[in-house]
């Protein structure tokens, strides 16, 4: 597949065929990501892939948590989006809820669609991308994230595969340790789901639209022709 068309083409998939992914295929994706650009080629990321028996325990553990009412203990701060990039949030709920089937005032069918996060969206298999916490105080780390996950989600087009980028399935970090011995001196930063794509699932419909770049671009020093 064209890079540039992998670029635009590229979407976030909540609903996978349970066809399980060679292990050879992921191997293959993850080395391409490995190309990523890192701050001073440091190559700050650490993955966790999981599959099977481990991650049907884990998403079971999730579920388990997340109808107890535990609290999230995410490793990582989220604050709550303002201002357009709270509405932009809220118009990709509503698509994606008419898509289901539902509205945004439905609280009760709202609440068992968040479950799907921590199910990795029934996925058949999970990433798990953290950080050494010796790198706490190093923010480019997190460029560094995004540019590894940006690419190994391309790079999964290629072998017919599509991704969502989550972090439901890692807001309980210590069902992850349990079933990964995933040490505690990593941060987990961020999950993903990866699969074949059902495209039967209506979720999947869903294509978020883009600001032109007349928003959020400034051109400075170019000729004005």
């Amino acid at each position: 597949m064209d890079i540039l068309e992998a670029i635009s083409s590229r979407k976030s998939i909540r609903g996978y065929k349970k066809d399980t992914v060679p292990k050879e295929v992921i191997t293959e994706i993850i080395n391409m990501a490995s190309r990523s650009p890192s701050a001073y080629n440091t190559q700050p990321w650490e993955i966790t892939i999981i599959t099977g028996e481990v991650l049907e325990k884990i998403k079971q553990a999730n579920i388990t948590r997340l109808n107890s009412g535990t609290t999230s203990q995410r490793e990582t701060t989220l604050k709550p989006y303002k201002e357009k990039y709270r509405e932009r949030q809220v118009a990709l709920a509503v698509e994606l809820f008419r898509l289901l089937g539902f509205t945004l005032d439905d609280q009760e069918k709202k609440n068992d669609w968040a479950k799907q996060g921590y199910l990795f969206y029934n996925a058949p298999i999970g990433i798990i991308i953290s950080l050494d916490k010796s790198l706490d105080d190093q923010p480019l780390t997190l460029l560094d994230i995004g540019a590894f996950v940006q690419t190994l989600c391309l790079a999964s087009l290629s072998y017919g595969l599509a991704t969502c980028i989550h972090d439901q399935g890692i807001m309980y970090p210590d069902v992850i340790r349990k079933f990964t011995n995933l040490s505690e001196r990593k941060r987990m930063i961020i999950g993903l789901s990866i699969g074949y794509p059902d495209w039967d699932f209506p979720a999947n419909n869903l294509i978020t639209p883009r600001e032109p770049i007349a928003n959020f671009t400034s051109w400075c020093g170019f000729s004005k022709d």
